[in-house]
């Protein structure tokens, strides 16, 4: 586990997910999804049951190019972030970023503490080459935070998502590592 210090001055821990944490994931998204309209899925919306979170755990943890994190304060996972590569041999080298974090703990320096662990994992790997995002449009903390760890804008999805009737813009970001 690597410990970061918060802007609160707190120590967070950071680790790889396990399959024991599952029940409590699922239960961090179903929170999640009634605290930001900023995620794919909303309140009662998250679609893994606690033996499909333990799978994707599992999975995760089993491929080279996948990495699946979480973000322990208190005693308790307050967020984490996920980084899922394709097995095919010609996509291997690129994947998707996905990030999450409770509203009690946004502004403290957790994202940027995924970030980091995230990054070094990465390019300890020597085999992941890019990293691919996508945001609504108007989020600005997530973009900000993007931006600071290097991604640039590589398109737009117009109509993207769609949160309570009112469809939202997604940008696409990446950012490569190594070349």
């Amino acid at each position: 586990m690597m410990i970061y210090e918060l802007k609160n001055g707190k120590k967070l821990g950071i680790r790889r997910a396990e399959e024991r944490d599952a029940k409590e994931l699922v239960a961090m998204y179903n929170r999640l999804g009634t605290e930001s309209d900023n995620l794919t899925f909303g309140m009662d919306d998250y679609y893994l049951n606690y033996d499909q979170e333990k799978s994707l755990i599992y999975s995760l943890n089993s491929r080279e190019n996948c990495l699946y994190i979480v973000a322990i304060l208190d005693g308790k996972i307050i967020g984490n972030l996920s980084f899922v590569a394709s097995q095919r041999k010609r996509l291997m080298h690129r994947g998707e970023l996905g990030i999450a974090v409770l509203k009690d703990y946004w502004n403290i320096g957790v994202g940027n503490s995924l970030m980091d662990y995230f990054f070094k994992w990465a390019q300890s790997t020597e085999k992941i080459k890019k990293v691919e995002l996508q945001v609504r449009d108007d989020n600005m903390p997530a973009i900000s935070l993007y931006l600071k760890w290097g991604f640039k804008f590589e398109g737009k999805i117009s109509r993207g998502v769609m949160v309570n009737g009112k469809y939202y813009d997604l940008y696409y970001m990446g950012r490569t590592i190594g070349w």
